[in-house]
């Protein structure tokens, strides 16, 4: 190749790599979550649905309140994965006892065992507390593998996330939870 092949190269390596960027084949077609303290990204294609009260009646029993429900799937008794977000003040309590109050009067509910209890820290530092059980979804009555994380970044308020799932594929959709947690910041 000579010196003028080369740059016929680059200018087609350079059209080509616009064409992409303008077409969106490099977009992670992502939403974002962004209320109450809390920003997250989620995957493009769920969607939000109205909070179901058993839901929030179990989350209000714990010291939560719902802040969204996002699917992707058609309705809360027809999905392939939920995402539950909710929020609560612990100004007079710990993340532990936030996260007991939750496992006492909601996760225990839903499982059909007793939960897999880790405590860690998110990646930007956040202290989290994770529950993992099989379970019935409590508004859904599908049978689930759920995740559910409890964390703070100040210790004066606390938010929980409730992944639930199919009990299939469950490697894929421990990587999309990684990859929600991940995104996760607080404000």
């Amino acid at each position: 190749m000579n010196v003028s092949d080369y740059k016929k190269l680059g200018i087609i390596v350079i059209l080509a790599a616009i064409i992409v960027m303008v077409s969106g084949c490099t977009s992670n077609n992502t939403q974002t979550f962004d209320k109450e303290g809390l920003s997250l990204e989620f995957p493009g294609n769920w969607k939000e649905i109205p909070t179901p009260s058993n839901d929030q009646n179990l989350a209000n029993k714990s010291g939560f309140n719902i802040i969204g429900v996002f699917i992707d799937g058609k309705e809360i008794a027809n999905y392939t994965f939920l995402m539950e977000i909710g929020k609560a003040n612990i100004t007079n309590t710990t993340l532990t006892q936030a996260a007991d109050n939750l496992n006492n009067n909601y996760i225990i509910e839903e499982s059909n065992q007793a939960p897999i209890v880790n405590r860690t820290s998110l990646k930007n530092g956040y202290d989290a507390i994770t529950f993992t059980y099989n379970g019935t979804g409590a508004s859904s009555n599908l049978k689930l593998y759920e995740n559910t994380y409890v964390f703070t970044k100040d210790n004066k308020t606390a938010y929980f996330i409730i992944f639930a799932t199919p009990q299939t594929n469950i490697e894929e959709n421990q990587k999309t939870i990684q990859k929600i947690m991940d995104s996760i910041t607080i404000k």
